[in-house]
């Protein structure tokens, strides 16, 4: 548990009970055991999506907005790996579902619930706990709408707080501090030290850790740790932050808009822009209306936007990932908008729904295997996603394994890779040489990654002073220009990837290169 302190523990618990006892020779082997749970936990995520829409809007809502989350292919293709997205969105939008059971029953077991699934959320990855502020200021008002009048919303929210305080936030934070206990019981107290030095080794955060440590229990250092570690790889500088062919050590504050924009299917995305315009126009079309739009959508709308908000602020922009759980939240809120705009015409909302859920899966099918690099038609499919942007996290599984794939077919000679992360076992079985890092490799074959080869345009033309972005132009432009100079041939091989067949090296080169750092 002491190994990787950017991920709360909650994922590495569930993955970790599917493991072998013996470590398998194949990294990726051992992956696909930690694997094994993950679809059921994406499956859950389609049925309380669904849930919450039907307690909002209806069957028919409910039905289509389970039946959208099932089919994204970007959806579907991170709820098959171990990672915390999925995850967390699962349990926001579970604690959501509990939260309007609660309000609508008045029982304080479902707000005990809600906390409870909350604290799961921030046991799942860290941005679930600043964001537990929002969550509960919208639990707050929405208890306040269903015990009050409009007129004495402000004086009932006021009465609400405490128990929200103690029947929400509080079991969220027993929850979390019970899951941390849990999972840091077998770690003794000298291994754990070792990994937050070995961890925070040269961070500026490095003697504020070690402080906690000395401080408190493992279980709270060790989320507290995890909390300024992500805190230090994310801040100004510190990733490579690239968004039409531009790249920045700041994040862009309209990246995850338009990966979203690009990522999820064509239906699901004009669907949502029209539902939004059509509410923007309901909402001054008479007063009944606004409310029983405010009703239905505003709690998923504010939660999903406020998240998607608070993506947009974030310095890291690596990944549509990071930005998951607001798409069930506002496919919710699109559903419930239409359900009130179109309340008199029943017949023409479930034939708009069932026209969406239709399209989406026939987009999505005649993209079937290409579920992470998934492009809709807005981006003109997957080959038009890296003149928007580009997503490293594609390099590390479903495309290094169709260039291993490649590679044992044979017919490329000396081969190397180009990529962010590589699988090294795998590369090793495969007869892979290694990370290429100087133009004069001795290979005859390079499989570039196109987040590397956009990314070493794009640093080109920055001027920023970073030290990584410094260390990245001394090498990476160069080892670019070089290879195209040595290259018969460059051609697209898959979503990710490029293949390059090289001439022999004018110059021998050292058998091996240092792998580059992140």
């Amino acid at each position: 548990m002491v190994s990787n302190f950017e991920h709360p523990v909650l994922m590495k618990l569930l993955a970790g009970t599917f493991l072998p006892r013996e470590k398998p020779a194949m990294e990726i082997d051992e992956t696909r055991a930690g694997r094994a749970p993950m679809p059921f936990l994406f499956a859950c995520l389609a049925l309380v999506t669904g849930l919450l829409g039907r307690a909002l809007a209806g069957n028919a809502a409910g039905l289509a907005a389970a039946a959208l989350v099932a089919i994204e292919p970007t959806l579907r293709g991170h709820g098959t790996l171990v990672q915390s997205d999925v995850l967390v969105t699962f349990f926001l939008v579970a604690a959501a579902l509990a939260l309007e059971s609660a309000a609508r029953r008045g029982t304080r077991t479902m707000l005990i619930a809600s906390g409870v699934l909350y604290g799961f959320a921030m046991a799942s990855k860290y941005s679930a706990f600043p964001f537990l502020a929002v969550f509960a200021v919208v639990a707050i008002v929405r208890l306040s709408e269903s015990t009050s009048r409009p007129l004495h919303l402000l004086r009932n929210s006021l009465r609400i707080v405490p128990s929200v305080l103690a029947f929400l936030v509080g079991p969220a934070l027993v929850t979390l501090f019970l899951v941390q206990f849990l999972a840091f019981a077998g770690t003794g107290d000298d291994a754990f030290r070792e990994g937050l030095r070995a961890t925070f080794q040269g961070l500026p955060q490095e003697r504020a850790v070690l402080g906690l440590a000395r401080t408190f229990p493992k279980w709270i250092a060790g989320y507290g740790a995890g909390l300024l570690f992500v805190q230090g790889v994310a801040g100004p500088g510190e990733r490579f932050n690239y968004f039409l062919g531009e790249i920045s050590g700041k994040g862009h504050a309209l990246y995850f808009p338009v990966a979203l924009g690009i990522k999820l299917t064509t239906a699901a995305v004009l669907a949502f822009l029209a539902a939004l315009l059509a509410a923007a126009i309901g909402l001054f079309r008479g007063a009944r209306l606004r409310r029983l739009i405010v009703a239905r959508a505003w709690l998923p709308a504010a939660l999903g936007g406020a998240y998607l908000a608070a993506a947009c602020s974030s310095n890291v922009n690596i990944g549509v990932r990071h930005a998951l759980p607001a798409v069930p939240f506002l496919l919710v809120a699109a559903a419930a908008a239409g359900r009130t705009l179109l309340a008199r015409r029943p017949r023409v909302m479930r034939a708009a729904l069932l026209g969406v859920v239709l399209l989406a899966a026939g987009e999505s099918a005649l993209r079937l295997g290409r579920e992470i690099s998934f492009g809709n038609l807005l981006a003109g499919g997957p080959a038009g996603v890296p003149a928007v942007l580009s997503d490293s996290n594609v390099d590390w599984g479903q495309e290094q394994g169709r260039v291993f794939a490649r590679v044992r077919r044979g017919d490329l000679g000396r081969v190397g890779i180009a990529s962010l992360i590589v699988d090294e076992s795998g590369a090793r079985a495969v007869g892979i040489a290694g990370q290429v890092m100087t133009p004069d490799a001795p290979v005859d074959t390079v499989f570039f990654s196109r987040f590397l080869w956009d990314t070493a345009a794009a640093i080109e033309k920055n001027t920023e002073s970073w030290p990584k972005f410094v260390w990245l132009r001394g090498w990476l432009p160069p080892l670019r220009h070089g290879l195209e100079a040595r290259a018969v041939s460059v051609e697209p091989f898959g979503d990710a990837q490029l293949l390059l067949r090289l001439r022999a090296p004018a110059t021998a080169a050292p058998s091996s290169s240092p792998a580059p750092t992140r």
